[in-house]
């Protein structure tokens, strides 16, 4: 028997244990409250990285909290940013139109553009007016820069706009400077071709364009657009001239149907 102890204490393994029965011992001499006092300092040692670590994942969970509310309020002032330069953009559009109102010796219905109906074929757009606003069929339809289009189809509370930039959309026009008239028409792209326009005409880049108020539908002096490219061909009774219109057509939201002659 105490062969086997004096082994157990000369084996190295075993020191660590007899380190801890030695330390128990000791420790169960000493007085009750220094035993309480090493006890609880152990204890916080011990604790101390669970304690710590229990600390981390809850700043790290009041960050992310924090975080998603930050991104919530950033959310809301990008927003109301937003509307506010939306509004500013939306006085000015309305401001500018009420100055073309006095400007135009006719009866303008105001419009808003609820719809977009592009085709291969056919460039057209939906408005909220119709038959209730006193809107029929081959009515022009212009913003304060210039011509968008006609009526093609009205019903009691909106109406279908073809487009200047359909193919089976013209007007007679006119060049402000030289007063040389043609037809304006849709080539494809985003030009105008004014067509018929004499090879002997002045026509020249920069020139303004109007309506002529031939034709029945568009009335006299409605902005249509500008020369870009006038260029006299060889061989033709015509020049070739490219209108850029004065509209445009990707950003169209308030329009005003023209009502005139009635």
């Amino acid at each position: 028997m105490l062969s086997a102890i004096i082994n157990f204490i000369k084996d190295r393994q075993s020191l660590p244990v007899i380190a801890v029965f030695v330390f128990c011992f000791i420790l169960m001499l000493l007085p009750t409250a220094f035993r309480l006092s090493i006890s609880s300092f152990f204890i916080s040692v011990v604790y101390l990285p669970f304690t710590m670590f229990d600390d981390f994942l809850t700043d790290v969970a009041r960050a992310k909290i924090n975080n998603i509310e930050l991104n919530q309020r950033l959310i809301q002032y990008s927003i109301q940013a937003s509307s506010y330069v939306e509004d500013h953009y939306e006085n000015n559009r309305l401001r500018r139109m009420l100055d073309f109102d006095l400007r135009i010796p006719y009866r303008l219905v105001p419009a808003k553009v609820i719809g977009l109906k592009p085709t291969p074929h056919s460039r057209s757009i939906e408005i909220n007016a119709g038959l209730a606003k006193g809107i029929n069929v081959n009515m022009p339809v212009v913003t304060a820069d210039g011509i968008v289009g006609k009526t093609i189809t009205v019903s009691k509370k909106t109406s279908i706009v073809q487009l200047l930039t359909d193919h089976n959309c013209k007007v007679s026009v006119i060049d402000q400077k030289t007063r040389a008239m043609g037809i304006a028409r849709w080539q494809g792209g985003k030009l105008l071709e004014m067509g018929d326009v004499p090879i002997e005409s002045k026509v020249a880049v920069g020139d303004t364009v109007i309506s002529s108020g031939l034709g029945g539908i568009f009335p006299s002096g409605l902005m249509v657009g500008v020369v870009i490219f006038s260029q006299n061909r060889e061989g033709k009774l015509f020049k070739d001239v490219l209108v850029k219109p004065a509209v445009d057509f990707n950003s169209l939201e308030e329009v005003f149907v023209v009502i005139y002659g009635q």
